[in-house]
């Protein structure tokens, strides 16, 4: 992938990211959080058996999921993918470790907390974040 397909890429994934993050963050505010409440019954199967009302723990962790994801989706905007364009490897190189990270424990405490369609969700992120950083052909 060439670096300007690459960053386009990033870019696009990222503001995807951004969007999951907005729907996420609404979870703490009980008038209109039903997107997010949507958001945690598509990512818990099966479809349809999401709570009614949000209790206070999924609030809070909601929010500093959606405030994590954000922080991620503008570090790539912002660092990773204007590296990209420079062709300097040492941000892809750490973006990279960071989504594996990032996967290795969101997936493992999903499947601990019996919520294992979560970690089959983070598979889509994590390849679509991947991809764009694993083929770039920098040139240093």
């Amino acid at each position: 992938m060439t670096p300007q397909t690459s960053a386009k890429t990033l870019t696009f994934v990222s503001y995807g990211f951004i969007l999951i993050a907005i729907i996420w963050g609404l979870a703490p505010y009980q008038a209109i959080n039903t997107p997010s409440k949507l958001l945690i019954d598509m990512l818990d199967w099966p479809l349809g058996d999401g709570p009614a009302v949000l209790d206070r723990s999924t609030r809070w962790l909601s929010s500093v999921g959606a405030g994590l994801l954000a922080m991620l989706s503008i570090m790539l905007l912002g660092i990773v993918v204007p590296a990209i364009r420079r062709g300097d490897r040492q941000p892809v190189r750490v973006a990279i470790w960071a989504l594996v990270a990032w996967f290795v424990i969101d997936s493992a405490g999903s499947i601990a907390a019996g919520v294992a369609s979560n970690a089959a969700f983070n598979i889509i992120l994590l390849v679509a974040a991947l991809i764009p950083l694993i083929t770039v052909k920098l040139e240093n």
